[in-house]
């Protein structure tokens, strides 16, 4: 419990801190703004470039998310090696295993947010969906499906076929946001 307080305490932190609405300035004398702080923009331009720059922040914040919810995989494969390998760290890597497994379905959660958010961001800064953005409402649509197969993973931890079309799709999903990624 202490970790999803700590977890929605940086949501919130974050999200304050990347949707502030005025940047003041030591010499801003009379209402006027600095030189710099509106070159060649108008008021909505500035709100504009506002949604951008949080959508962006945003966006990496899903890619660490999911890189995050991701390691639970190579991190039990490597269990045995590295216990064997390094004994001293040995009760690190199990606690970190363990944080990873009980919070991972809530960390793609968070990861899933963090995606949509991203996408109404950019879709509120670009007015239109663009090709960089089907291709990341494809990349979260895939990713939301295997959540759905993940949920029920969790449910029957027994079948095999529901952790294979997990992982597939999940790997689907991070080739078409490397995609996304690359043409953005």
């Amino acid at each position: 419990m202490k970790y999803l307080k700590l977890l929605m305490a940086l949501i919130f932190f974050f999200t304050l801190i990347s949707t502030s609405s005025y940047i003041a300035f030591a010499d801003d004398d009379f209402g006027k703004h600095h030189e710099h702080y509106e070159w060649e923009y108008g008021k909505k331009e500035h709100i504009d470039d506002r949604y951008e720059d949080a959508g962006e922040m945003i966006g990496w914040g899903t890619v660490i998310t999911f890189a995050v919810a991701g390691l639970i995989f190579p991190m039990r494969r490597l269990t045995k090696p590295m216990i064997t390998t390094f004994p001293s760290i040995k009760q690190v890597y199990i606690s970190i295993t363990k944080f990873l497994g009980k919070y991972h379905i809530l960390i793609g959660i968070a990861t899933l947010i963090l995606g949509i958010s991203h996408g109404i961001l950019m879709y509120l800064h670009e007015g239109r969906l663009e090709d960089e953005g089907v291709s990341g409402l494809v990349s979260i649509i895939v990713f939301t499906i295997a959540g759905v197969i993940g949920l029920m993973l969790f449910k029957n931890k027994k079948v095999k076929s529901l952790r294979t079309t997990h992982m597939t799709l999940i790997a689907f999903s991070i080739v078409i946001g490397l995609f996304h990624i690359f043409i953005s």
